[in-house]
């Protein structure tokens, strides 16, 4: 009896033993790239009955084309996640989640209804729907902890994908000098919300409201902060440090010489540290450009022309200086200009249009003289923004090597 008893037992176990080993993939059947992706840059967010939700999609990344179904468990953090459900997003997959409230764990199996049905790869098949805490919660891969992922039974990959926090994004080229606008932009989103308001404090007493602004920086190290806030009323705080170094301030004048029918380009450029080794001068017409300090030009047609002096120095940094010449005239004063300001007085923001082409420097004074925004101009049309002033009268100037354009303007 015991000989037979033995005998039926081994005959059970070496069953098992062949039916599991039968069930198992062979070794060399199992992707090694298998993996499971929760995609939170995809996430949805809504809001109902006064709650915020959040949804994201479960996608299975592999090259198996027979997978017949994945599982999945995690914790994530409770303080800014509350599980709501899990939904299928193809047909033919049976998913189901379960949350366990003792151990914190969420667990899920998703498998064909039919045993002949393949998941679908490379696109999302189900969806996770959590609630959040606040609707200003930020949800990113820090907030899942403890994964373990199945494919067919067989541990996979897995990975949090979500929105990262962006830079300010430093438009102008390095390296950073003085008396150049240093110009940073930021996207139109942050954590997949569109941004309402942006608010930059340069660090150097100049802030700005727009997406992409611009400042002027004296030499030195400053901490460019940047303010955002979400269509939602969310906040976030991003920072930058820059370091500016000196570099040339570009300048010169002209004079007509009848003699010569030419223009006697003077340069006046300065520099407080180090030297001046280039000069490039673009005369406005089809003349190539040249490269002398003090150069003579005929124009051969009579008219107007932008000319430009670009002046680079020994440290790389490079700046350059607009003006208007006549052929036949020199440089245009200022007293040619026609300009006007309005509204004036204004609550907010202000325009100056003038009727020429300005390049030069626009300073806005208070009613101390304090110089409180200083900047490079050059167009026909500038604003000026007095939304962050306080009430009172200011003073606008405008100038050049011409000379200067000053009007006076009342914030309300």
């Amino acid at each position: 009896m015991k000989k037979i008893l033995i005998l039926l037992i081994t005959v059970c176990i070496q069953q098992v033993a062949f039916s599991q080993s039968h069930l198992q993939k062979p070794t060399h059947e199992k992707a090694v790239n298998d993996t499971i992706v929760f995609d939170i840059n995809q996430a949805v967010y809504t809001n109902t009955a006064g709650i915020n939700y959040i949804e994201f999609p479960v996608i299975l990344k592999s090259t198996n084309m027979a997978i017949n179904s994945f599982d999945f468990w995690f914790q994530f953090n409770v303080n800014e996640l509350t599980y709501v459900s899990t939904s299928a997003v193809i047909s033919g997959l049976d998913a189901f989640s379960n949350y366990n409230t003792a151990n914190f764990y969420l667990s899920n199996t998703s498998s064909g209804t039919s045993i002949t049905f393949n998941i679908p790869t490379n696109i999302p098949v189900i969806k996770l729907k959590f609630a959040l805490a606040n609707a200003c919660t930020e949800i990113n891969q820090n907030d899942f902890s403890n994964v373990t992922t199945l494919f067919d039974g067989d541990v996979s990959s897995h990975m949090f994908v979500a929105p990262i926090e962006q830079p300010i994004q430093l438009v102008s080229p390095d390296p950073l000098c003085t008396h150049n606008d240093i110009v940073f932009s930021y996207p139109s989103s942050i954590y997949g919300n569109p941004i309402s308001t942006y608010h930059w404090d340069f660090g150097n007493g100049d802030q700005g409201t727009s997406q992409t602004d611009s400042t002027l920086f004296n030499s030195g190290s400053y901490t460019v902060t940047l303010t955002v806030t979400t269509t939602d009323g969310c906040t976030h705080v991003i920072n930058r440090d820059v370091t500016v170094i000196e570099g040339p301030n570009a300048a010169f004048s002209a004079v007509y010489n009848a003699g010569l029918n030419a223009q006697v380009f003077t340069d006046e450029s300065t520099i407080l540290t180090g030297n001046i080794n280039q000069y490039e001068w673009n005369y406005g017409d089809s003349s190539p450009n040249e490269f002398i300090q003090n150069p003579t030009h005929s124009y051969q047609v009579t008219g107007s022309y932008l000319v430009t002096l670009t002046v680079t120095s020994d440290n790389g940094c490079s700046n350059s200086y607009d003006s208007i010449v006549s052929s036949s005239d020199g440089i245009f004063e200022l007293d040619f200009y026609t300009m006007s300001l309005s509204p004036n007085p204004s609550m907010n923001n202000c325009q100056i249009v003038s009727d020429k082409f300005f390049s030069g420097t626009m300073t806005i004074e208070n009613i101390n003289g304090a110089v409180i925004l200083e900047k490079k101009i050059q167009g026909t049309q500038f604003n000026v923004d007095l939304a962050t002033y306080s009430n009172g009268t200011y003073l606008v100037k405008l100038s050049n090597n011409s000379g200067n354009k000053l009007f006076k303007v009342i914030k309300l």
